[in-house]
């Protein structure tokens, strides 16, 4: 019979991790989007699902906690306020510089046009509207202006000077054909290496940039000049809107002629501009702090906990609540996950027993620091021995380019070959940190191991053998056992318990049969106990101990030299360092690189146009002012190099050049027709000299309302935005005084 053999029975398995949301208990349920679903449609199944729970269980409360879609919905929503209000700045500045109510009627008519034909070659290549294709569609809309603004302006400027209504159009439209083609290729071709860098991020931007471009140059040579003459086929010929007439732009165009001429009198203050430009462009390079994604606002975090302390899942759960506590008058939910976690797909790290992960939403971002600085002195004052780190709750940039690794990583090994020795480790990092005072160093991270040895003479004197002992061992704890190490003929189960007590009863009240009678496991077993590291890092070196610093970027080389002092003081160990410190230097590096094959890119391109190898070089040198102008702007707003100021600065390489691409040309048209160097020089600044400022302006305008912040979309697109801006300022600036200079330096006449 049954009852002969075993006694059965059921009682709840001790918990090794609990959830509380808001303080109270809870089950978590974490859902993941797969690659190919649509995050509305995911939204709106999740809340009929919740619709239907609460309909089914009404005395169960349903709560949503990490929702990224609302954080991505308002990022889009103010990506495309964003575009509407750029678009209706641009058409302003159109609107005051031709000074007709129908050019920028013309241009509002061509971007419905463009847009609806780009979404739908979206669609059909597949590309989501998303925050990254949203900012591509903006930088082209920006520049799609600009081609309407250039055609409008050089046939309104024929149909000035004597030509009929048709021919300006016609000979207005072919005349700018190839110098447009040319600035479409050249903004496309910085984009190329950064899909190879990294496609995961910059193939929508690129791919809505390259498809808006194209897309709006082939409206402006077809549709546009359609458009315009049917709009003025009954003009006799250009007359300004009369109230707009008081807007003249031929004053702005004298005085920038008298100042052309006071630049060829003083030409070598340009080239000591240059000279400058360079040498504060290596400068400031180096010395602007470095980093893998700009700072974004967030209202929630993570907090992560190791209590560093023997302690059962009720009372790492306790502790935890306790902390949540003392920062509940500034945050709106909570959700604490204290000890093991069994979640079917693992989307957090995995923790243990004395482990916890909190989430915390703030009223706002302003609640942050404050939250982070009274957990830190609760932990400090409550539990000195607990580590604490924060971090954010995680979205699509964070998972691909956040930094999962310190500022500064000290990785301190052993020089015996062996793990480090915890008390000699705890004393070398004292005397680190009273040699850096201003530096939060967490305390070691120790571990008590129990080790229990079988003892032969026992087990002799009752007739027990090794596999017998092993047997009873392994059904005893198997539901503790993490896993095994076997070496040789040795093996090792490793046993966790929630304290050593635990262990005793355990084997107290396990029994193995002998010949006569049952014996306690106990007795036939000896136990031992050593204090240990309870995490080391095994890297290509070896095995070190990480110790995670924070100070800023440029404390970082005294840091390293001052624990680099107290390491030498002691044969035992040695150092070595890594963190975002080196790798975001390295990400700065490789984007250098794509700059440098944007500029040959760019280069080949100019070279195939003009069919000249120096007028390319001509354009392409005033990148180096034009860059330098958009780094004193970073470094002004102390806002770091990282990869969207990068992308900003190479994106800035393609645009800047149009305006001077479209001067050389004219440049060169004079000179074919017999006009003198100097003269064509000042005739292609006037006649250009409108488009090109108007094309910067609404460049600019467009990407303005962008240096507005607040969410994770403006964040993101903030530096790029103020590179551009500041680029673009000073390539204007440039375009109409340097580039002149630098062409009168290469074609003047040589005595």
């Amino acid at each position: 019979a049954r009852a002969e053999l075993a006694v059965v029975l059921e009682h709840p398995r001790k918990r090794q991790g609990m959830i509380s949301s808001d303080g109270r208990s809870a089950v978590s349920l974490a859902v993941i989007k797969q690659s190919d679903a649509r995050m509305s449609k995911l939204k709106e199944e999740i809340q009929k699902q919740l619709d239907q729970f609460r309909h089914d269980y009404p005395d169960v409360e349903f709560t949503v906690t990490r929702d990224q879609t609302e954080l991505l919905d308002y990022s889009i929503n103010n990506l495309v306020s964003n575009i509407i209000s750029g678009a209706l700045l641009a058409c302003l500045i159109i609107l005051f510089f031709m000074r007709d109510i129908k050019s920028p009627l013309l241009v509002i008519l061509t971007i419905p046009v463009t847009l609806i034909v780009s979404i739908l070659v979206f669609y059909l290549l597949r590309i989501s509207i998303n925050i990254i294709s949203l900012s591509g569609l903006v930088l082209g809309i920006g520049m799609m202006v600009d081609n309407s603004i250039i055609v409008v302006d050089n046939i309104t400027a024929r149909w000035l000077r004597g030509e009929t209504l048709k021919k300006a159009v016609l000979r207005g439209t072919q005349e700018v054909v190839a110098p447009m083609l040319s600035s479409i290729l050249t903004t496309c071709a910085v984009f190329v290496p950064l899909i190879f860098m990294a496609g995961a991020l910059f193939y929508d931007q690129a791919m809505a940039v390259a498809i808006t471009l194209f897309v709006a140059y082939g409206t402006t040579i077809t549709l546009l000049p359609v458009y315009y003459r049917w709009w003025y086929r009954n003009q006799p010929t250009f007359r300004p809107t009369p109230w707009l007439d008081r807007f003249s732009f031929d004053r702005i165009t004298k005085r920038y002629e008298r100042i052309l001429v006071w630049f060829f009198r003083h030409r070598a203050l340009m080239w000591g501009i240059y000279a400058v430009s360079f040498a504060g462009l290596i400068f400031l390079f180096t010395e602007i702090d470095k980093e893998r994604l700009p700072k974004m606002t967030y209202s929630d975090m993570l907090v992560r906990i190791d209590w560093n302390d023997r302690i059962s899942a009720e009372e790492n759960s306790r502790r935890t609540k306790a902390l949540v506590a003392a920062v509940e008058e500034h945050i709106d939910q909570s959700t604490v996950m204290a000890g093991v976690q069994q979640f079917v797909l693992s989307h957090t790290d995995e923790t243990s027993v004395t482990e916890a992960v909190v989430y915390l939403k703030c009223h706002d971002a302003a609640d942050v620091a404050p939250v982070q600085r009274t957990i830190r002195n609760y932990i400090a004052e409550h539990a000195p021995e607990a580590l604490c780190s924060f971090g954010v709750s995680g979205n699509i940039f964070d998972m691909i380019f956040a930094e999962r690794e310190a500022r500064l990583t000290v990785r301190l090994r052993s020089t015996s070959g062996r793990a480090a020795d915890p008390e000699q480790l705890q004393s070398l990092i004292d005397r680190i940190r009273a040699a850096l005072p201003d530096q939060p160093i967490s305390p070691v991270a120790l571990q008590e191991d129990i080790l229990y040895v079988a003892r032969p003479e026992q087990m002799a004197l009752y007739g027990i053998s090794y596999a017998d002992l092993i047997t009873t061992l392994r059904n005893a704890l198997n539901e503790n056992t993490l896993f095994t190490i076997t070496t040789g003929d040795e093996s090792l189960p490793v046993v966790i318990g929630n304290n050593l007590r635990d262990l005793d009863d355990l084997l107290g009240k396990t029994f193995i049969r002998s010949a006569e009678t049952e014996i306690p496991v106990g007795i036939l077993m000896r136990q031992t106990m050593d204090t240990d590291l309870k995490q080391i890092v095994a890297g290509a070196e070896g095995d070190y101990y990480p110790l995670d610093l924070t100070p800023s970027t440029k404390d970082i080389p005294a840091v390293m030299a001052t624990i680099r002092r107290c390491v030498a003081d002691d044969d035992r160990f040695e150092v070595s360092f890594s963190g975002s410190y080196f790798s975001n230097r390295n990400m700065v590096g490789q984007l250098v690189g794509v700059l440098i094959v944007a500029l040959l890119l760019l280069f080949f391109i100019l070279a195939a146009q003009f069919e000249s190898l120096v007028q390319p070089w001509i354009i392409l040198s005033e990148i180096v002012i034009d860059l330098f102008g958009a780094l004193i702007v970073l470094w002004f707003f102390g806002v770091s190099l990282n990869l969207m100021s990068m992308i900003g600065l190479i994106v800035v390489c393609g645009i800047v050049i149009n305006d001077s691409i479209l001067k050389i040309d004219t440049i060169n048209t004079l000179r074919r027709q017999g006009v003198s160097l100097k003269h064509a020089i000042l005739e292609a600044g006037q006649r250009r000299l409108k488009a090109i400022v108007m094309t910067s302006l609404t460049t600019i305008l467009a990407v303005l309302p962008f240096l507005a912040r607040g969410d994770m979309g403006s964040d993101l697109q903030f530096p790029m935005s103020l590179v551009i801006i500041s680029g673009m300022t000073v390539g204007t600036l440039v375009s109409v005084f340097f580039i002149p200079l630098a062409y009168y330096e290469i074609y003047k006449p040589r005595r």
